[in-house]
């Protein structure tokens, strides 16, 4: 590979990462699983991105380049949910005031029947009694409380009117969203995917919110069975292995009610090769990296390197190939207490 900057220099920070949200534009599921259809005009849609905050000493800024919340939101505006029906702040936009106005406004202004997707990145963090997390707004700290998990749960709980919501977030902590949403007995049904456990830190790339994207893109790589379909169990999967693989940690998942495992969540593409979503590591430079192969052909893989630009992608030769090795077991109390399906 050609590039003049070093990897560590170009992962991206990302440490505290609430996403909460409903991507699953779907009819209710009875017992036996059914396909559900993505309705954009019944989807609402609220991201958080905060980057960069006010009190820089407190909580350090990340890079802005390519950053993965705005393709979010520009996939679902190319998916045709209204522009009312949708909210993104970023940065100095995201204050506590306007983070919590802004949300429970699209809350209420919802229907029944209607589906929430929330999404949250930047950094997480605990109170210091441990009892309550926090996603970062642009103001918290010096007196400023940001955004608690709690809170952002009971405010979905009071003000929405629909009957499904997907909760993401990718941050350290995120986990606390799927803890949150465990404690329900709610008409709602949720379904949370979260880039760590609630008492767990997360790294600083993308790696949690690629494979969301790449999930509801229907990515080849993100169809584990090649039914032509990605469902929210196999995107759950796909995440949970990559940041496994990639991260060292543990991911967190929890569905609840009739938002089932195996709602589909996008139709995907057919794989080129049976390769394809292997995650492996590439020799490059006289370094072994850790990548996914998302192209084949003979002789031949392309690859997409964890923790870094799409740019870098590259075709490698089979020789420079080998099958990845997971940095290591996430402890099994994680393993117990967030990935639950009620």
């Amino acid at each position: 590979m050609n590039h003049t900057w070093s990897r560590q220099t170009l992962k991206r920070l990302a440490l505290a990462v609430f996403l909460s949200a409903a991507f699953s534009l779907f009819a209710a599921l009875p017992a036996v699983a059914q396909e559900r259809v993505w309705q954009p005009q019944r989807t609402w849609v609220f991201i958080v991105g905060t980057l960069e905050w006010k009190n820089s000493e407190m909580f350090e800024a990340f890079p802005r380049a390519n950053r993965r919340d705005a393709e979010l939101a520009r996939f679902f505006r190319a998916q045709g949910v209204p522009a009312g029906q949708m909210v993104y702040l970023k940065d100095r936009q995201a204050t506590i005031r306007q983070v919590s106005t802004a949300f429970r406004d699209l809350l209420s202004r919802t229907r029944e029947g209607d589906r929430l997707f929330l999404y949250y990145t930047g950094h997480g963090y605990k109170s210091e009694d441990e009892r309550t997390t926090f996603f970062a707004t642009y103001d918290a700290g010096d007196g400023v409380a940001g955004w608690a998990t709690s809170s952002i749960v009971g405010d979905i709980e009071r003000y929405f009117k629909g009957s499904e919501a997907l909760l993401t977030a990718d941050c350290c902590y995120s986990g606390s969203l799927a803890q949150q949403v465990r404690k329900l007995n709610s008409r709602i049904s949720y379904a949370c995917l979260a880039s760590s456990s609630a008492n767990e830190l997360s790294t600083a790339n993308w790696t949690f919110t690629e494979m969301l994207l790449a999930g509801l893109k229907g990515k080849a790589y993100a169809d584990i069975n090649q039914d032509g379909e990605v469902t929210l169990q196999e995107l759950a999967e796909e995440i949970r292995a990559d940041m496994a693989f990639a991260e060292g940690q543990q991911s967190a998942f929890v569905a609840t009610g009739s938002f089932a495992r195996q709602t589909i969540v996008a139709r995907a593409e057919k794989k080129s090769s049976g390769a394809v979503s292997r995650r492996v590591e590439v020799k490059s430079e006289g370094a072994w990296y850790k990548a996914r192969i998302i192209d084949a052909r003979p002789g031949q893989y392309e690859v997409h390197y964890y923790g870094y630009d799409d740019w870098y992608d590259e075709w490698v030769s089979a020789r420079q190939v080998r099958d990845g090795r997971v940095a290591r077991r996430a402890p099994s109390w994680a393993v117990e207490r967030e990935w639950t399906s009620n």
